[in-house]
C-alpha cells in the first residue's frame, strides 16, 4: 500500500457532465478550474461538497473515483437515493461548482503485485474498478482479471457498454449476477447473491487470484468470510465498503 496525502483540499471543481448510466445511477464530471492534474491510485476515493449558496452549509459524502490517473477531473458513480448531498445533486446543473478533497483510502490497484485479479463488485461499487481497468487500458496492458458484479435488477448494468468492451480490450471475463429477478425482465443469466459457491462455478481458479472487493458493508463482510473459508489467504484480499 502506498501511503498519499490529499494534494487537494475543498478545491472548487466545476461540474461538466451530467449522465444518466442506470435508472438509479448518474454518471457525475467534475474538472479542476485550475486544470491541474491529481496523481491517485486506482480504488481510492475523494470527498466531495456542496456548499450552499444561501447558508454557507456544507453537505459532504466520500465517492469512488471510477476514472484512471493521472488526470484534472473525477467522475463518480452516484446512486441517486435522495440523501441530503444527491437531493442536491439531482438539481445540479452543468457548469455548477463544487468542492473535492483527494485522494484519500487504503483500497489501492497495484497492476504490478499480482499477474491474477478477481474483482468482486456490488452496485456503485463497481465505480473502482471502472478506474483500474480505464488506468490498465490507458498503459497497454492487459490483465488476466475476472469480475463477478452483482445488480438488483438486469437495468442496474453501470456502463455496460464499456464494460462490454473491456471485454474485448482488456480480456476481461464479467459475470453479472441479478439479486432481484422479475417475470418478464428479460434477464436469463446468473441470479442471487455472490457467495463462495458461485466464485468457485466462475472463477475455479481464484486460489491464485489477488482479490478485490468493493461494496456494502454486508456484501463485503460475507465474501471476504466466504473467501478466507475457502483457502484465500486473508492478505490476498483487498476491500473497500460503503454504506448506503
Amino acid at each position: 500500500m502506498v501511503v498519499l496525502k490529499p494534494v487537494v483540499i475543498n478545491k472548487p471543481y466545476v461540474l461538466t457532465s451530467i449522465e444518466k448510466s442506470t435508472r438509479d445511477v448518474t454518471t457525475f464530471r467534475f474538472e479542476s478550474k485550475e486544470k491541474t492534474n491529481i496523481h491517485f491510485i486506482p480504488g481510492m476515493f475523494a470527498m466531495l461538497t456542496y456548499k450552499d449558496p444561501a447558508t454557507g452549509k456544507s453537505i459532504s459524502r466520500a465517492f469512488s473515483i471510477a476514472n484512471a490517473p493521472p488526470s484534472d477531473y473525477f467522475e463518480f458513480f452516484i446512486a441517486m437515493i435522495n440523501g441530503q448531498l444527491t437531493s442536491k445533486l439531482a438539481d445540479a446543473k452543468v457548469n455548477d461548482v463544487y468542492y473535492i478533497s483527494a485522494p484519500y483510502g487504503q483500497f489501492q490497484f497495484d497492476m504490478s503485485a499480482g499477474e491474477k485479479f478477481l474483482f468482486l463488485a456490488g452496485g456503485t461499487g463497481v465505480a473502482p474498478f471502472f478506474s483500474m481497468l480505464r488506468q490498465a487500458e490507458s498503459a497497454g496492458k492487459k490483465l488476466d482479471c475476472s469480475m463477478i458484479y452483482s445488480v438488483k435488477y438486469p437495468y442496474d448494468i453501470i456502463e455496460k457498454e464499456e464494460l462490454d468492451k473491456f471485454g474485448t480490450s482488456m480480456d476481461l471475463k464479467t459475470h453479472v449476477t441479478v439479486t432481484r429477478p422479475a417475470e418478464g425482465d428479460g434477464w436469463t443469466g446468473q441470479t442471487g447473491r455472490v457467495n463462495g459457491d458461485m466464485i468457485k462455478k466462475f472463477v475455479p481458479d481464484f486460489i491464485s487470484r489477488t482479490t478485490y472487493i468493493c461494496g456494502p458493508p454486508a456484501f463485503v463482510q460475507a465474501l471476504k468470510d466466504d473467501l478466507i473459508k475457502m483457502g484465500v489467504p486473508d492478505r490476498e484480499i483487498k476491500a473497500e465498503m460503503w454504506g448506503e
